[in-house]
């Protein structure tokens, strides 16, 4: 089933690279109804002004309890939420600023899809079609160099999205993890290695939403490790 063929997105982080090119992708594949949220409002408007039939800009810091509560109150008729918002800061460990870029990452790429999943988990029960698709990295399954604290906090966020794929599964909501390499956006401007675009990306994550695909390898980098067995998380009861 192609659960984006007139859905209601509520897109996190749609002011960023990754977010711009969802919006699109989004359209092109039917959905009926795109809320894009983040920081920069004067940024969402104008892309809101393309099709404003469409899309519905709404202010949202995903560490912002208020902000989160307001998006809600507006926007009840969501069935897919995509939690691509995401920081990267690299430093090492041992760097004076470590402890500071650990929270702060851990807050917007751990605690900000939690906050929202939890947030929406009410709306999405009560609607038809409905699923969570979380944008994680392979830094959620290996760790990369001057990353560990970013890694560790996409490991958080791999870790609950397998978690809650299995709970939400009883109320017929689909969870997607989505695990890409480097991406060309401003994020990665310093890497210089293959880069799959943003527009690429989307459009491969979008074929393996329709496919009903729940991990999702969108790019060669990320396949290298779609057989990796931190994805077979052990449920104890």
């Amino acid at each position: 089933m192609n659960i984006i063929e007139g859905s209601v997105v509520f897109l996190t982080g749609a002011d960023g690279g990754i977010g711009r090119a969802f919006i699109p992708e989004l359209l092109k594949n039917k959905a009926e109804k795109i809320y894009i949220s983040g920081i920069n409002v004067e940024a969402l408007t104008q892309i809101a002004q393309e099709f404003p039939e469409k899309l519905f800009p709404l202010k949202l810091d995903v560490t912002n309890t208020e902000e989160i509560q307001n998006c809600i109150s507006q926007c009840s008729d969501v069935t897919v939420l995509i939690n691509n918002a995401g920081v990267e800061l690299k430093s090492s460990f041992i760097s004076e600023r470590s402890a500071d870029c650990a929270k702060f990452e851990m807050d917007i790429n751990y605690m900000g899809v939690v906050k929202l999943t939890n947030a929406f988990y009410d709306i999405l029960k009560n609607n038809s079609h409905s699923a969570v698709v979380n944008i994680l990295s392979v830094g959620s399954l290996i760790l990369i160099n001057r990353l560990a604290t970013y890694c560790a906090s996409k490991a958080a966020a791999h870790i609950f999205t397998q978690a809650v794929r299995k709970e939400f599964k009883q109320h017929d909501i689909n969870v997607f993890g989505v695990y890409p390499g480097y991406v060309d956006t401003d994020m990665s401007s310093d890497i210089n290695e293959y880069k799959i675009s943003a527009e690429e990306l989307v459009q491969n994550i979008c074929e393996d939403i329709k496919s009903n695909i729940l991990n999702i390898f969108p790019d060669e980098m990320s396949k290298m490790f779609q057989n990796s067995n931190k994805l077979n998380i052990d449920f104890y009861t």
